[in-house]
């Protein structure tokens, strides 16, 4: 049986993604725990797993809708080769924030937005590698585990408090153990949501830095950001197909090569602007440190 575990305190959402996750499972049996009074993620997450029966147990947010048949099969086939499996991530970790490396490191692809004005936020597909190895990180959007992993790594409800840094932490630590992390193709999922800033982030990054201090890989690399409209529901198919992947990988890479060597001429920008690779540091700080 697979698990459930949501941290949601509007039933309309709560009521829209258990129906969404009912109709992908396709008469597999499931549970959906139900967590309506978090006071953090971690700390309602670790509480969801403590309530849960099922193997694997699958942390999601609550405004996402599914839109991948059998899904069931899919993670069972995922988590036979891998103990973590999640829908976007980095296969090297600089910070918090695990597209920060780069889109040379970034992998997986998520639809964000609502219904009239939803984009394909492409990140990365290795061509014939479905869920794609080496991962180190992953967004917390969905994230299924095998059990033992879930509760060999848990969530450090401490130190992340609040609603940001839950899911590198947790991902970054299980890579850290030995686990096998991977970012699933097959699995389109739509994010009505665009992720909450508020107080509480900057005080999660430097957290997180502190914590993982000397595990840390060092500098960003330029970032393509490759954003296309998409018609929901009809349009996911074809987005979500294989060759459709392999181009916007290949567009991906060649738009982040481009961005680099521009970065790389001497003196790109003044030491102060923005560097032209898009890492979102100035130019002294990015490209620009190695002509010191």
């Amino acid at each position: 049986m697979l698990s459930f575990v949501i941290c949601s305190i509007d039933e309309g959402k709560f009521a829209a993604v258990s129906a969404s996750i009912a109709a992908a499972l396709g008469g597999e049996p499931f549970e959906i725990v139900g967590i309506h009074d978090a006071r953090s993620l971690c700390e309602g997450w670790t509480r969801g797993l403590a309530r849960s029966r099922g193997d694997p147990v699958v942390f999601c947010h609550d405004d996402i809708a599914i839109h991948a048949d059998h899904l069931a099969g899919r993670l069972t086939r995922h988590l036979g080769r891998f103990d973590l499996v999640g829908v976007a991530g980095t296969d090297r970790c600089v910070g918090m924030d695990w597209a920060a490396a780069g889109t040379a490191h970034t992998w997986g692809a998520i639809v964000h937005g609502a219904d009239s004005a939803a984009e394909l936020c492409f990140f990365g597909a290795a061509s014939g590698a479905d869920p794609v190895a080496g991962i180190q990180a992953m967004d917390g959007v969905f994230l299924a585990a095998r059990r033992e992993v879930a509760e060999a790594v848990g969530f450090d409800a401490v130190t992340f408090d609040g609603w940001h840094g839950y899911d590198a932490d947790f991902t970054f630590r299980a890579h850290l153990a030995g686990f096998r992390l991977g970012v699933m193709l097959d699995c389109p999922l739509v994010h009505r949501s665009r992720g909450r800033v508020d107080s509480g982030l900057s005080t999660s990054f430097y957290r997180f830095e502190a914590k993982h201090a000397g595990r840390l890989a060092r500098g960003r690399g330029a970032w393509a950001d490759l954003r296309t409209p998409i018609a929901l529901p009809g349009g996911i198919a074809a987005a979500f197909d294989g060759a459709n992947l392999d181009r916007l990988h290949e567009r991906s890479r060649r738009e982040a090569r481009t961005l680099d060597e521009l970065a790389s001429r001497p003196y790109a920008v003044g030491r102060n602007d923005s560097c032209p690779c898009r890492s979102g540091l100035r130019y002294r700080d990015c490209h620009g440190a190695t002509r010191r």
